[in-house]
């Protein structure tokens, strides 16, 4: 028979105020370091490829070396029968909303993203090279961008697509936000005054970034866009 008594159990001692103070420090580090990092893999996943597009190397630009359509400047492309039979429309993606609307339609019921892109495309179908000047910012970013075409005659441009991606707005201040959209179309017996870098059956997507300062909105950069 054993008759040694069982030994009292040992009580823990409680936390003293600074081991108390100390765990709540690394209880909170350990959530601000959990939080960082799930937010650096939703702006790589998320982000990632307009990062890519507007940072890594290369112009984004590469001119074709082909026979492109004789360039008229008298020539008036609303008189040409073919052209104007063409869905001549922009088709305008903002999330899950998505509608067709014709580029002389007001538009400002779908935002003035929508509104901007109708004043841009009637400005370069009409080849009005003088007032695009305007579209574009004085500060628009050289690096990695499409270079800012000089002349060019009225485009007989087509199948426009312009999708919001709202992901990747920036609200820089309380006075400047950047939006981004990708934007495609394609030039029915395209010149090559205004892109040489596509043929008439192509669509090569292309980014714009759009920066509104105040009530003014401009084209800060347009890059290449291939995974649109």
């Amino acid at each position: 028979m054993n008759n040694q008594t069982p030994k009292p159990k040992q009580k823990k001692k409680p936390l003293t105020p600074h081991r108390r103070l100390l765990l709540i420090v690394l209880v909170i580090c350990g959530i601000m370091l959990f939080s960082v990092v799930i937010s650096v893999v939703y702006e790589i996943a998320v982000n990632g490829d307009y990062y890519s597009a507007f940072y890594s190397g290369g112009s984004g630009y590469e001119p074709l070396d082909i026979l492109f359509a004789p360039a008229d400047y008298e020539s008036d492309i609303f008189e040409d029968e073919t052209y104007m039979k063409m869905n001549r429309d922009i088709k305008y993606i903002d999330g899950a909303q998505s509608t067709e609307v014709a580029l002389d339609e007001d538009g400002s019921y779908f935002g003035t993203g929508l509104v901007f892109f109708q004043n841009y495309f009637n400005c370069v179908i009409r080849g009005d090279y003088e007032t695009y000047r305007t579209f574009i910012s004085d500060d628009y970013d050289t690096k990695n961008a499409y270079p800012i075409p000089g002349m060019f005659t009225m485009q007989k441009i087509h199948s426009i697509s312009v999708e919001h991606r709202g992901d990747a707005d920036k609200i820089v201040s309380q006075n400047e936000v950047r939006r981004y959209y990708v934007v495609k179309y394609q030039i029915y017996q395209n010149n090559g005054t205004f892109r040489d870098d596509i043929r008439p059956t192509d669509v090569l997507p292309l980014l714009f970034e759009l920066t509104t300062v105040g009530e003014e909105t401009k084209i800060t950069k347009i890059v290449k866009f291939p995974g649109a």
